[in-house]
């Protein structure tokens, strides 16, 4: 999977002391929450993110959980877990990717206000929006989980 620096919308970075040998831990503390959680709109995988081709063949390249929604192909949660030593980093990303297919639907909204016609999401009506922002919440929740497994205690509200 490729990641551009622009399509990241938002994202949560912490680092773990004492964890570093915990990578696959965090993943499958990650997969048992969202298993737990059941929404049958939600899937994941594992995949291997890289920020470009030639930088992949240099070996710069991260496993990421990768959780989408069937109802927003644009936006991909990726989750991140590297070790650095005895210290382990996990991070939480928003990609929106855009898509042929909704850039179409945008062009030809009438009821689009000018300028916004062509931003991600201006497609999307009050019912989507809180659809997407249940999706997010429940990535965000599913991070924090993943942390407090490990730890055994409750990450800060505002884990950047």
């Amino acid at each position: 999977m490729k990641i551009r620096d622009n399509w990241i919308a938002d994202q949560s970075h912490l680092v773990l002391d004492g964890l570093g040998d915990e990578a696959v831990g965090f993943y499958l503390a990650v997969e048992r929450k969202l298993s737990a959680i059941g929404d049958p709109q939600i899937s994941w995988q594992m995949e291997s993110g890289e920020t470009g081709f030639f930088h992949a063949l240099l070996g710069k390249r991260r496993d990421l959980l990768v959780i989408n929604n069937e109802h927003f192909p644009e936006y991909n949660v990726l989750f991140a877990a590297q070790a650095h030593g005895r210290a382990l980093h996990v991070a939480w990303l928003v990609l929106i990717e855009p898509r042929l297919a909704k850039d179409l639907r945008r062009a030809v909204q009438v009821d689009a206000e000018p300028g916004a016609r062509f931003e991600i999401g201006s497609e999307m009506d009050a019912i989507d929006l809180m659809d997407l922002r249940a999706f997010l919440g429940i990535t965000r929740l599913v991070f924090k989980d993943a942390i407090r497994a490990l730890t055994d205690q409750e990450p800060e509200d505002d884990v950047e």
